[in-house]
């Protein structure tokens, strides 16, 4: 992964500074307090000559004094790194989902082709709020901890260099036994996360999909492939736990073991040699290993927090590394006309690909006029319309808009001028007034009303519609027959007043007569705008200008529908199974 994500902390770099310093702060009171507490007793108490202890008044005042003010020192810094930490973390997230957002939204249809929808929503969602909130989560004890180890060590070599010893050999083999169980657990996080892509392109399927799982009464078949991926994820998620598990008794049979050390070796110390050591030395140095078994466990936590981590940031770096395969040209460069041409034009969907899907097609296209393309399934009409607006790029050839290469055009430039609306009516969330202006924010009511008479949805909306424009329309237009969406969604192609109009099989849902009386609204009141109509309807193209048949990606003719009657087996073929023979077919 090339793409670095630090760069998305910068926007709040101010707050992780600010942060860390707080951090600094507050470990470093902290630190301070045990070895005050020793201070305290070692010279707080003087030693009479009966053996007896008498407390030197002023001495102990001034230490306690100054260890409740670092003490509440500390508690106010801990707070104010906690408040700047949530706000740098969660100003994180923000900009890495609107970098990935945007990211997505520049790339070609190829590359997302090469991800999964459904993992392409986990990294956007799941996978950078887990770098978030592990950011957050780890920012105070990835600072607080090996700082406190430092301290820790040094306040223990001043107390006592020899009995230190014991420290700095526990903290290495803690170290190595932490390390082993990260190295272990790292790959297997990788694979937890691609385990939610599946069940996420699961549980996705399922639900777009019920109408046919209820239809199909396949209820049970779903259940067993959900019940399989769940399963998948539950094993490789227990396994990974459990080792996650052995960190906790780990880390605290190396630290009981260190506290055993020091009072086998402190003891023997202060026997051996009392004026070595003293019993409040040994005291000190078991409140250190105190505390840093606390910090060690919550080291470990966050290391293995991290390890998570890193593959949610590796997966979002494959998003924001990928390049986009169509290059936008950035220029002032307006499409002046809707004429079009082919040129030699093939077509692969991948570059290793061994066959073209489009083959050396040329074609000619003249503005303002009203194209039919026809062909079988599997003939390459959607890939080829595809080509115009540069979802893909040609393999070969070039295609020209207004006599210029498409690819010269800046690619907001280029799809101002071109509507789409493709095989399967999308809507949104919505109204159905918010629906047609998603098109055309700008548009006026009388701009609109005008795009739903000539789709021919003006009458359904006003009569069918409750609310009218206001209806509310559920995600995917779910409230809408098939018929109805197909037209408010030619409507809203209309309404963006495109030099170039492509409905890609939008009459698929409509009755002939509906059908009959768009066509002829297209013809009549968009006489300047290029009209390209797929389908494979024959009633729905049959008035077109020129009529071109596509088959297994060639241009099999091109003429009228008189004309490819007589000349052409596989047009003649479908509009004699359609009934769509005579030259007077109303």
């Amino acid at each position: 992964m090339t793409h670095n994500l630090r760069q998305y902390l910068k926007p709040n770099l101010g707050d992780f500074i600010i942060a860390i310093l707080c951090v600094i702060t507050e470990a470093t009171l902290e630190a301070l307090l045990p070895f005050l507490m020793n201070r305290l007793i070692k010279f707080g108490l003087i030693t009479k000559p009966d053996l007896t202890y008498e407390m030197d008044l002023k001495y102990t005042i001034l230490i306690a004094s100054i260890m409740v003010v670092l003490a509440l020192l500390a508690f106010v810094f801990g707070v104010l790194s906690a408040k700047f930490s949530a706000k740098a973390c969660r100003g994180f997230g923000y900009e890495l989902r609107k970098a990935q957002y945007k990211k997505i939204q520049e790339y070609s249809f190829n590359n997302l082709d090469d991800f999964r929808s459904s993992s392409l929503i986990t990294r956007l969602t799941t996978d950078v709020q887990i770098l978030s909130d592990t950011l957050c989560t780890s920012l105070r004890p990835a600072v607080r901890a090996p700082l406190f180890l430092v301290y820790a060590l040094v306040f223990s070599i001043i107390i006592s260099p020899t009995l230190s010893v014991v420290f700095l050999c526990s903290l290495v083999f803690l170290s190595a036994l932490i390390t082993t169980i990260i190295l272990l657990i790292k790959p297997r996080f990788l694979k937890i996360q691609k385990l939610v892509d599946n069940i996420n392109l699961v549980t996705q399927e399922s639900i777009i999909a019920i109408k046919t799982i209820k239809a199909y009464a396949k209820k049970e078949f779903e259940l067993e492939k959900f019940e399989k991926a769940n399963s998948e994820l539950k094993g490789q998620a227990t396994i990974t736990l459990r080792i996650n598990a052995l960190t906790m008794p780990a880390s605290q049979m190396a630290n009981y073991a260190t506290i055993i050390a020091i009072i086998y070796f402190g003891g023997l110390m202060y026997m051996q040699t009392p004026s070595a050591i003293m019993l409040e030395d040994i005291q000190t140095f078991l409140t250190y290993v105190m505390q840093i078994l606390a910090t060690v466990i919550m080291l470990s936590n966050v290391l293995l927090s991290i390890n998570r981590a890193t593959a949610s940031y590796h997966r979002i770096g494959e998003v924001m590394s990928t390049e986009s395969e169509i290059i936008n040209n950035k220029n002032d460069l307006k499409v002046q006309n809707g004429s079009i041409s082919f040129k030699n034009v093939s077509f692969k969907y991948k570059k290793k690909a061994q066959e073209s899907v489009i083959k050396n097609i040329n074609l000619e296209i003249e503005s303002g006029e009203y194209v039919g393309i026809v062909g079988q399934t599997g003939s390459s009409k959607s890939t080829l319309v595809s080509l115009i607006d540069r979802f893909y790029d040609v393999s070969e050839g070039e295609i020209l808009i207004a006599g210029k290469n498409i690819r010269e055009y800046e690619l907001k430039n280029l799809r101002d001028e071109i509507s789409i609306s493709f095989q399967n009516p999308t809507l949104f969330e919505g109204t159905v007034l918010d629906n047609l202006l998603w098109g055309n924010k700008n548009a006026t009511m009388d701009e609109v009303i005008k795009a739903c008479k000539i789709a021919e949805c003006y009458d359904f909306i006003m009569n069918d519609l409750k609310d009218k424009f206001d209806t509310y329309v559920a995600q995917g237009g779910t409230s809408l027959s098939g018929g109805q969406k197909q037209r408010v969604c030619i409507a809203r192609a209309i309404l963006k007043h495109p030099k170039i109009l492509i409905l890609d099989d939008s009459f698929s849902a409509l009755d002939r007569v509906t059908e009959n009386k768009v066509n002829n609204n297209l013809i009549n009141f968009l006489p300047g705008t290029t009209k390209i109509i797929i389908s494979q309807k024959i009633s729905a193209i049959r008035n077109a200008d020129k009529i071109i048949v596509l088959d297994n990606g060639k241009v099999s003719s091109i003429g009228t529908h008189e004309n490819l009657i007589k000349t052409d087996a596989i047009y003649k073929d479908l509009a004699t199974l359609q009934g769509v023979m005579g030259e007077n077919y109303e």
